[in-house]
């Protein structure tokens, strides 16, 4: 076979963004819908036939069973991630983790969505602007601790932890709440533990 790649993962999105090295945010689009377009000059980009299927439009379930047919044939784990929507709860993550066991998988990956700061890559072009990395280049610096602050924190009766009602350990302003099977920062939104 000439021209596939050597995983089994659908496209992430037939355009999307990706992280580089330096920061900068790099427009991806997949060659498969150029190669389209060009045989089918009359095709909208916008509006593709339904057989163009990307990985967030599939259900985190049939990433799953994907990876659990194609484990029949072969002798290692499969290097396959199960892409599951934002919002997406521990206990539905926990049900994906049962599926890939059952189905014989020697191993397996769920990403959510908007479970980190950042993400290599992303859909949106808004999320991946200058401004973003100033702010966040200034909120890290605000992270930096000082003696004083110690102790003033120490003589309050404030709790800094990951627990849920401590103060945020990370931005030192919210509080920590179960938000969706993690405890959360209502401040920072920082995703400070997370149980299956």
């Amino acid at each position: 076979m000439v021209g596939v790649s050597t995983g089994l993962e659908p496209y992430f999105s037939f355009s999307y963004f990706r992280s580089g090295r330096l920061g900068k945010f790099i427009e991806v689009k997949a060659d498969i819908v150029q190669e389209y377009l060009d045989r089918n000059p009359n095709a909208d980009p916008e509006n593709l036939p339904n057989w163009f299927v990307s990985a967030m439009e599939l259900a985190p379930e049939a990433h799953a069973d994907v990876q659990c047919v194609i484990q029949r044939w072969i002798d290692s784990s499969i290097s396959k991630t199960v892409n599951a929507p934002k919002g997406y709860s521990v206990e539905q993550v926990e049900k994906v983790y049962e599926r890939l066991y059952k189905g014989g998988a020697k191993g397996g990956t769920v990403y959510v969505d908007g479970s980190r700061d950042s993400q290599v890559l992303t859909l949106k072009a808004e999320e991946n602007t200058m401004e973003e990395e100033i702010d966040k280049k200034e909120r890290q610096t605000q992270h930096v601790v000082l003696v004083d602050t110690i102790n003033e924190l120490r003589s309050t009766n404030v709790t800094i932890g990951s627990e849920v009602g401590n103060t945020c350990p990370v931005c030192r302003k919210g509080e920590v709440k179960e938000i969706g099977g993690c405890n959360t920062c209502t401040n920072c939104n920082a995703q400070l533990k997370c149980g299956l």
